[in-house]
């Protein structure tokens, strides 16, 4: 490739967000480069974060539901996990995933260059390959999708001994009699969730009352109290003020609410506080890029303060979800070639991919009470739902919220193991304003999980139509 091209679209990251982007803007013939500092397609989802962690926690919950049939003698022996044989599994599945990404990338003839990216003025910029060759791209249009990534605690620094981020707890490099767990967000509970059924005693401090903030509080309550046993606990209201490694020990000093100070002794330690936009190297302030607290100020069009430039996933916000950087980069494709399209994220599902799971879209209780809605909640336990029974899955529950004012849905969960294969129905009810009687009068297989939208449909249209 010359050190010097020019295209009509230049894409910064190839993770879903900027893959996704390109092949959309493929579709109207837009020529196409896609830029990564990573040596294949995916980004950090594909080979350090959605798809390893599911990996495994598809494993662990083999493991689990073993345990539980062992219980009951209906299994016997002992379960013997091989990590070095599931580590490998976990490298082929991102392989293979990487590998048809790039052959739909090259279907599509576009172009890809790795290496880092950084912008010389508001119409080019200028890469550094890995051969370590500078290549300077002129384009029409520019798309930032760089991702994120991780916060640091007390500017500690990440080793692969015993203070751990989240790339490097997902590579197991060992399984750790007493695990930490800094952070009760998705990434530290899902790890939590992984470590503690491979063996761990884990501990997780989260410096709030609740976990996952912006779901119900009685919703993440039950996700809790399924996850609490003799080897994981939570510690709620705790901040970490001290970490120390002596004698191969990780020495942790610990505060809670009533500033009890508590010293706890752990092999590894795991901060899972979030993530941040990765944006440090792209030189925007020399094109005059505006931010705010650190993420890029985009419109509804994912378009920057400078309009031929967009920007879409983690850069701009949270949630920090694939699938919300999947619809933005749909979403600025379209609108660079002329739709007049829009983001709208109220939609946008979130999932817990604990055992069991926890998801949501759309409103939660405290939206709706916040915006002073006219809403009725209805929650179906699924104690009676022949598919959750059967499954050993009881313990799990529906619930829907509907606007009394014209019994639309506007938000909905589900509690219980694989309850994310379920939520889509609620996300595409919620998008098109169904009526609780839409809902209804669609039937739903017997006996499936999802059956339990329409029981608890049902549920409120006895009692309010």
């Amino acid at each position: 490739m010359s050190n010097k091209i020019s295209v009509d679209v230049v894409i910064l990251g190839a993770g879903p967000g900027g893959y996704s982007a390109a092949i959309r803007c493929s579709y109207f013939n837009l020529k196409t480069l896609l830029v990564d500092k990573y040596n294949s397609i995916g980004g950090t989802c594909l080979h350090f974060g959605c798809i390893p962690s599911k990996t495994l926690l598809n494993i662990v919950k083999s493991i689990k539901e073993f345990d539980t049939f062992n219980k009951y003698g209906i299994f016997s022996g002992n379960l013997k996990v091989n990590i070095k044989q599931l580590l490998f599994w976990k490298h082929n599945l991102i392989n293979k995933l990487s590998n048809n990404l790039l052959n739909i990338m090259k279907t599509n003839n576009i172009d890809i260059i790795y290496g880092i990216g950084k912008f010389v003025d508001s119409n080019s910029i200028i890469i550094e390959d890995k051969q370590h060759n500078e290549i300077l791209v002129n384009f029409r249009y520019a798309i930032i999708a760089t991702g994120s990534v991780p916060n640091n605690l007390l500017n500690i620094k990440f080793d692969s001994k015993y203070i751990w981020d989240s790339t490097t707890a997902l590579n197991i490099p060992c399984i750790p009699n007493k695990l930490l767990i800094i952070g009760g967000g998705v990434i530290g509970l899902e790890l939590a969730n992984i470590y503690n059924i491979l063996g761990s005693t884990v501990d997780i401090v989260e410096v709030s009352d609740q976990i996952i903030l912006n779901l119900d509080k009685d919703m993440v309550d039950k996700l809790m109290h399924q996850m609490e046993s003799n080897t994981l606990f939570f510690k709620l209201n705790t901040k970490i003020s001290n970490i120390e490694i002596k004698n191969s020990q990780v020495i942790v000093q610990q505060i809670n609410n009533k500033e009890s100070n508590n010293i706890n002794y752990y092999d590894n330690v795991i901060i899972a506080i979030g993530r941040k936009p990765n944006i440090s190297h792209l030189q925007l302030e020399k094109i005059g890029i505006a931010t705010d607290n650190n993420y890029i100020k985009v419109n509804n069009q994912m378009q920057t303060n400078i309009n031929h430039i967009y920007a879409i996933g983690d850069v701009i916000g949270t949630p920090m979800l694939a699938h919300k950087s999947i619809h933005n980069g749909y979403i600025a494709a379209e609108v660079i070639a002329g739709k007049k399209h829009f983001f709208d994220q109220k939609v946008i599902p979130l999932v817990i991919y604990t055992n069991p799971e926890l998801c949501w879209v759309g409103y939660t209780i405290k939206q709706a009470k916040h915006l002073n809605l006219n809403f009725k909640v209805v929650d179906f336990n699924w104690t009676n739902l022949g598919k959750a029974v059967v499954t050993n899955n009881h313990t799990g529950f529906t619930r829907l919220i509907f606007n009394k004012d014209n019994n639309c849905l506007i938000g909905g969960g589900v509690f219980g193991t694989n309850s994310s294969e379920i939520l889509g129905e609620l996300s595409l009810a919620i998008e098109m304003s169904c009526e609780a009687e839409d809902i209804t009068l669609t039937s739903h297989a017997h006996p499936t999980l999802y059956e339990s939208i329409q029981l608890a449909a049902e549920i409120y249209t006895t009692n309010f139509l």
